[in-house]
C-alpha cells in the first residue's frame, strides 16, 4: 500500500487519522516462517542476503508473520539515504561496512499473523498487533505514532531535518499495491522518485562518462521527460550506474525535438528500468526540474509505478 502527496500548505488531519514521521529509507517487507527471514523490497526483489543485521528477526518474532516497514541507516541521529545507499548495492556485505552503515528496520505494519491474513483489518487493530507482537530488537524497531498532532510532527520533522510525515487513517484496510488516500505523505522538501531513459555525457575529465541523467514519470501518454540532474553525482555513483543502464530506443512520449532542445546535447537513450530519487526546488507544469540533486537509486519501486506526486 502505497501514500498519496499532500501539500503542506493544504495538510490537516482530525483524530481519526494516525500520524507518523517519513523515514526516508527503502520500503521493505519481512516474511517470516520456519525457513527463518525473506526480505523483499518494495519492487519484489529479494534482498535478504544483504541484510545480515536482521537474520535474527524471525528468533524473535517467534511465529509466521509478514511486516511491513522501512529500511534506514542512521547519521547523527537522523536518517540518511546516502548512507543508505552504501548498503543496498551490496549483496553480500563484510562486517566493517555493516558496522559503518548500519541498518535499522522500522516495521510500522502487520500483514499476516499465523497464517491469518490481516490486511482487512482497520490499521488501528493491525498496529496494536504488531506492538503487542515486536519488542525492539538490535536493528528493528515499531516507531510510535500519535493521533491528531500534524502540525507538530511536522515542526519536529523539519528542526531535525527529517522528510516529512505519513497520515493514515486509523480505521482503513490494508490496499496491496494501491496508492490510496487513506494513506496521506506530506513532505517538507521537494523530492521524488524519477525514471532514469537516457544519459548524456560530461565535459573536460567526465568525458566519455555519464554527466548527467536524463529523467521522467509516467504520464497519461507515456514516459513524459521531467529534465536532466547532474548534481550529486559522485565518480563512484557514476560508474556503478553505468554497468546497470542498457541502450534502448527513445523511451519519452511527446515532441522528441522539445526534449532535445531542453538538453545542452543529444543524449544516450536507456531501457526506462532505473528508478532515481531527486530533490528539486520547482518543477513546472510542462517543465524542467530546478536546480535538481540527485540523491541515489530507488531499488523498491517500479518505474510504472512512477508519477508526479506534487501539482
Amino acid at each position: 500500500m502505497k501514500a498519496v502527496s499532500r501539500p503542506r500548505r493544504i495538510a490537516s488531519f482530525t483524530d481519526d487519522w494516525a500520524i507518523e514521521l517519513k523515514w526516508d529509507g527503502m520500503r521493505m517487507q519481512a516474511h517470516i516462517g520456519r525457513g527463518g527471514t525473506a526480505l523483499y523490497s518494495g519492487s519484489g526483489k529479494v534482498v535478504t542476503s544483504g541484510l545480515p543485521e536482521l537474520a535474527l528477526l524471525d528468533a524473535d518474532v517467534g511465529i509466521d508473520a509478514v511486516l511491513d516497514g522501512e529500511l534506514v541507516v542512521f547519521s547523527d541521529g537522523r536518517p540518511s539515504f546516502s548512507h543508505l545507499q552504501q548498503r543496498i548495492h551490496v549483496a553480500q556485505p563484510n562486517a566493517q561496512l555493516s558496522a559503518e552503515y548500519p541498518v535499522v528496520y522500522l516495521i510500522f505494519d502487520l500483514l499476516s499473523l499465523d497464517g491469518h491474513e490481516l490486511g482487512g483489518l482497520p490499521y488501528r487493530e493491525r498496529r496494536r498487533l504488531l506492538e503487542s507482537l515486536i519488542d525492539d530488537g538490535p536493528a528493528w524497531k515499531v516507531p510510535s505514532f500519535h493521533v491528531g498532532t500534524a502540525s507538530a510532527l511536522l515542526e519536529l520533522a523539519e528542526t531535525r531535518g527529517l522528510e516529512g510525515i505519513v497520515a493514515k487513517r486509523l480505521e482503513s484496510s490494508y490496499q496491496p499495491g494501491r496508492r490510496s488516500p487513506d494513506w496521506v505523505k506530506v513532505k517538507i522538501r521537494h523530492r521524488q522518485e524519477f525514471v532514469v531513459g537516457g544519459w548524456a555525457e560530461g565535459r573536460n575529465s567526465l568525458q566519455g562518462q555519464i554527466g548527467s541523467l536524463v529523467v521522467g514519470v509516467q504520464g497519461p501518454g507515456g514516459l513524459a521527460f521531467a529534465g536532466s540532474v547532474g548534481s550529486g553525482l559522485t565518480e563512484a555513483e557514476r560508474a556503478r550506474l553505468a554497468g546497470q543502464l542498457a541502450s534502448g530506443p527513445q523511451p519519452f512520449a511527446g515532441d522528441a525535438r522539445l526534449i532535445l532542445d531542453a538538453l545542452p546535447q543529444e543524449p544516450h537513450w536507456v531501457v526506462p528500468d532505473l528508478v532515481v530519487e531527486i530533490e528539486y526546488s520547482l518543477w513546472p507544469e510542462g517543465g524542467s526540474l530546478w536546480h535538481p540533486v540527485y540523491l541515489g537509486q530507488r531499488v523498491d519501486r517500479d518505474p510504472a509505478d512512477v508519477v508526479r506526486e506534487m501539482t
